[in-house]
């Protein structure tokens, strides 16, 4: 009978020093500062949907993109992006606007952005200059307060006038670095939380 006391006060005690251990990883103690925010990204896009087979290269790009922007509170994040676009029939730059709003969960942040602007074409402005939209999903993962590395897909289309748009899939892998460093959340009794 004193066996089975020992036993399970020592089951009870080590169940309660293990609650009182600090968390290792520290992720969901984390969110964002509002501040000024940098992404760079590289992006892949696949073409799915054409409905013109006289636009530059509906088949697939390779782009180079930078958002430069504000992290207006936690969630919400605003930026204007310019970059790069390499197609087999051309090369594109996209000008554009970037929102995007992220809930933080404890080891990934997953969000929802919105893409819109243009894509200008340097060679002929006036015939292969277009107009798209991107919505999507990512996740991201710091790996310190200021850096972050993303990963996010989406569906772009792409549209001179209701005649002409492509429609593609892509992929974006990235890196965000935030001038302000992510913060921790703390109770009044100095306990995080999230």
């Amino acid at each position: 009978m004193k066996r089975a006391i020992v036993i399970i006060l020592l089951v009870f005690l080590s169940c309660t020093f293990t609650r009182g251990q600090k968390y290792v990883n520290p992720s969901y103690r984390f969110y964002a500062n509002p501040g000024f925010v940098n992404i760079s990204e590289i992006s892949y896009g696949e073409g799915l949907i054409v409905s013109d087979l006289d636009v530059t290269n509906p088949n697939r790009y390779l782009g180079l993109t930078n958002v430069f922007g504000y992290q207006a509170n936690r969630n919400f994040f605003g930026g204007v992006g310019l970059g790069y676009f390499h197609y087999d029939k051309g090369d594109l730059i996209p000008f554009y606007l970037e929102y995007k709003y992220s809930v933080y969960l404890k080891l990934l942040t997953p969000y929802f952005f919105a893409d819109g602007g243009m894509i200008i074409s340097p060679v002929n402005f006036k015939d292969e200059t277009k107009i798209f939209i991107n919505p999507g999903i990512g996740i991201s993962r710091y790996f310190s307060p200021k850096i972050e590395g993303t990963l996010s897909a989406g569906f772009s289309i792409q549209s001179r006038s209701t005649i002409t748009s492509i429609g593609l899939i892509n992929i974006k892998l990235g890196i965000i670095y935030r001038k302000n460093p992510y913060r921790m959340l703390k109770a009044k009794n100095n306990k995080y939380y999230y």
